[in-house]
């Protein structure tokens, strides 16, 4: 993002220069910009809407003045009616002018109006602004006017409205003659002395690494202007004769050899649109519509939604249940390394910092595998995920301008020389050295970028890209830089066609490079299958939601955060695991939506996948499968362990030492191996291959499935005897069942009788019971009457003194 320095208010503007420009755009109605290099979108998308006249001046240094208008005129002519009709329409209506000037390093951007003016000027990412009414009392606005004023008269017009109208009018054959008059190349050839030429020639010698093209183009002209002196031609002259049709060739880059026209090939064009920048001391990340654009604006990082987390899930579950075989352990190890890869850059600088390993983190990727296993399905959701599009995969298998190039040809056109007949018919090659060379210089080129951390994506090379020497020599080169060569830079991920043959990786690329498997084709599909894979694509939405890059953008800031606040036990962590960063970051989003399960949790607690594991799984079962090698492996009865002999393995045995490292120490498959063969442990190579491929062997090797065999067989037997003696007796016991039935029912109704009786019994007794409570109850009140009466009848008789004896007298 380009910096704004108010020149008056001594401040740095806190956005953009287009953000300001969009600002300014109600106040200000015309638009002058003077730059080395025009972006025709950024003209047509942001200016031409929002000023009601434009200038636009290209700025070139040309040793011959007039050579690069001709260019420029003749390339511009041919781009804009069909490649920006809406520019070209404006250019004929007076709205837009294109002049151009040369020698003028700086950029110059004035906004006017009736009144006021805005003028910000600059080179590269740092801009100043003048701003303020257009009055002779303002003493800036008379120093900006006065150096615009010249710039624009040193320019000469390129392309305006009368241009455009008499160049449409002419035949096309008479066009490139028309360019060269209005260029005034055929003028200065004419008027130019011939130490100007002969000085331009030697300025381009001297430099031709860079300016080849230059030194070519002005060598040819010093001999046409050595012709032209010779013969004493005028400029009109130039234009009809011989030496004419040199000067259109060169304009128009038509060349002079025979056959089609060999030239170096625009790499940024194939580069991924938009471009992400970091600015590697704010962490802030930018968008930029492409390489060359000058447009750049701070990328909006929003928050993921639960369906761009829960996307990831899906596409895991997509590589596990429709593939022939369970591949999503590689799956999603490759998804968390295209999520983290924004972040690979400032890992490996933190790894540097504490003296760690930096060359253990990939910093490159490829995807390998047969046709129809998903490699560019999985490619597919790589550019989605990072740039929110597929446009800008390179196609490596038809980009035959683009990487088939020969060097011997490149040299040349490099230095500025001609190309011969027959380097012409050789110039490209279809040899795997020669193209995967070039991808790596490519790629090479494309990592050179300032500050890039968006991915570039290359389907279908050829499998040996990762096995060349070119490889190991790129990795090397960039792997082992530390220090202060360590800065932002992009990753690349590659999709491969094994053709069925294994990859073979050098130690020193396997740990630069992360290559992972895709050797399983899938089910067949469904119609849902095809909906699914069209919505990996990038084609269609998923239940309105589509793929796009939110989550990148996203945890990309939060691992930077994560780093800069990093422990030493994470760094620990990140040591041991170089995802650990996006694990923890992405899992922190998948616990926040409730999305944690079983499923969930067990790809964040596994291993990493790694192809040479891989590969050698599949190699051990592709061998184990194989009746003639179950045949030869030795079993012992109450033994865990087998014996496999040399003589099964490849090349005679002599890959046993291959297929011995084939086997991870931690699985505890086999502690060593010697000349006679292997000893293995049965349970633990079985768990291995997610089979029971081995313990079935031992088991009818040593007789154990023979002795289940008679035992399942014998007990087989007895139920069918059993089900034989049943079905003899059923009649009896039907019979007897129904016997006992009626006795139940006779029992049954003898119960209740005898209840009842004991019921009656039972009330009979408690209404005696009840009788004798009363009788008693009666007897009681007539005694009680009885002792009343007697009491009354004794108290009713006349009192008579009893008579005293000698002790009631002696005691009284």
């Amino acid at each position: 993002m380009a910096k704004i320095i108010d020149n008056q208010k001594k401040i740095l503007l806190q956005h953009s220069l287009l953000e300001d420009l969009k600002q300014a755009t109600e106040k200000y109605d015309q638009m002058t910009l003077i730059t080395s290099d025009i972006d025709w979108n950024l003209v047509e998308r942001e200016y031409l809407p929002r000023f009601g006249q434009v200038t636009l001046v290209l700025t070139k240094e040309g040793a011959i003045p007039q050579l690069p208008l001709a260019e420029d005129l003749a390339q511009a002519l041919a781009l804009l009616p069909q490649d920006h009709p809406d520019l070209y329409q404006a250019i004929k209506e007076g709205k837009l002018k294109v002049m151009q000037a040369l020698g003028q390093g700086n950029t110059y951007l004035l906004l006017t109006s009736k009144s006021d003016y805005r003028l910000y000027w600059g080179y590269g990412e740092t801009f100043w602004l003048n701003y303020g009414a257009k009055s002779a009392e303002n003493e800036a606005w008379a120093v900006d006017e006065l150096l615009v004023a010249d710039l624009l008269t040193a320019s000469k017009t390129l392309l305006d409205d009368k241009i455009c109208q008499k160049y449409e009018e002419l035949e096309e054959a008479d066009r490139p003659k028309y360019v060269l008059e209005v260029s005034g190349l055929a003028d200065a050839l004419e008027k130019e002395s011939l130490k100007t030429f002969k000085e331009a020639t030697r300025l381009g010698q001297v430099k031709h690494s860079q300016e080849g093209s230059e030194f070519k183009k002005t060598a040819k002209l010093l001999r046409l202007k050595e012709a032209a002196d010779s013969k004493k031609l005028s400029a009109s002259d130039l234009l009809e004769g011989e030496i004419g049709d040199q000067l259109a060739k060169i304009a128009f880059s038509q060349g002079g050899g025979e056959g089609e026209a060999i030239v170096l090939p625009n790499e940024a064009a194939y580069y991924p649109r938009p471009l992400y920048l970091q600015d590697e001391a704010t962490g802030t990340i930018i968008e930029k519509p492409a390489v060359d654009s000058y447009e750049e604006e701070p990328a909006p990082v929003q928050k993921p939604t639960r369906q761009d987390v829960s996307a990831i899930f899906d596409i895991i579950r997509f590589y596990r249940d429709r593939k022939q075989d369970n591949e999503s352990q590689a799956a999603f190890s490759f998804l968390m390394y295209v999520l983290e890869s924004g972040s690979i850059w400032k890992i490996r600088k933190a790894i540097d910092a504490r003296n760690g390993i930096v060359e253990d983190v990939p910093i490159v990727v490829g995807l390998v595998g047969q046709g129809e296993t998903g490699k560019s399905t999985l490619l597919k959701i790589a550019s989605n995920l990072t740039i929110g599009n597929t446009k800008a995969i390179v196609q490596a298998s038809s980009e035959e301008k683009l990487f088939g190039m020969t060097a011997a040809v490149r040299k040349k056109l490099l230095a500025g020389k001609n190309l011969t007949k027959q380097d012409r018919v050789n110039a490209y090659s279809s040899n795997a050295k020669v193209i995967n060379k070039n991808i790596w210089n490519f790629t090479d080129h494309y990592m050179d970028e300032a500050q890039v951390i968006t991915p570039i994506c290359i389907d279908d090379p050829e499998v040996s890209l990762f096995s060349s020497a070119a490889a190991q020599t790129f990795l090397k080169k960039r792997s082992n830089r530390h220090g202060d060569k360590l800065g932002v830079e992009p990753v690349a991920i590659f999709s491969m066609n094994s053709k069925g043959k294994d990859i073979e990786l050098l130690a020193e690329v396997g740990r630069r490079g992360y290559v992972i498997s895709q050797g399983n084709q899938f089910r067949k599909k469904t119609d849902a299958d095809i909906h699914f894979f069209e919505y990996l694509d990038g084609n269609i939405d998923n239940h309105g939601h589509w793929l796009n890059n939110t989550l990148y953008l996203y945890l990309t800031r939060q691992i930077d955060r994560w780093l800069d606040e990093m422990s030493e036990d994470d760094y620990l962590k990140l040591k041991r695991d170089f995802l650990y960063p996006v694990k923890h970051a992405f899992w922190q989003l998948v616990e926040e939506y409730g999305l944690v399960n079983t499923e969930t949790s067990h790809y964040f607690s596994m291993k990493n996948y790694s192809i040479v594991e891989d590969l050698g799984r599949r190699n051990w079962s592709i061998l184990l499968h194989d009746e003639a090698t179950l045949r030869e492996i030795s079993f012992a009865r109450e033994s865990q362990e087998c014996v496999i002999p040399a003589r099964v393995f490849p090349n005679k045995g002599n890959d046993i030492k291959r297929y011995f490292g084939y086997l991870p120490a931690s699985a505890e498959i086999c502690k060593t191996f010697d000349s006679q063969g292997l000893v293995v442990n049965i349970t633990n190579m079985d768990l291995w291959q997610g089979n029971h491929l081995l313990v079935d062997r031992y088991e009818q090797a040593t007789g154990i499935a023979a002795e289940r065999f008679e035992m399942e067989k014998a007990k087989a037997a007895a139920e069918v005897q059993g089900q034989t003696m049943g079905a003899n007796i059923a009649p009896y016991l039907k019979k007897n069942a129904e016997m006992m039935d009626r006795m139940m029912k006779v029992t049954e109704q003898n119960a209740q009788l005898l209840a009842e009786k004991e019921e009656q019994a039972a009330k009979n007794e408690e209404a005696a019971a009840k009788n004798q409570e009363q009788a008693d109850q009666i007897h009681q009140l007539q005694d009680e009457l009885a002792k009343a009466k007697a009491k009354e009848e004794e108290l009713a008789k006349p009192h008579e003194e009893k008579k005293r004896g000698f002790f009631d007298r002696f005691f009284k």
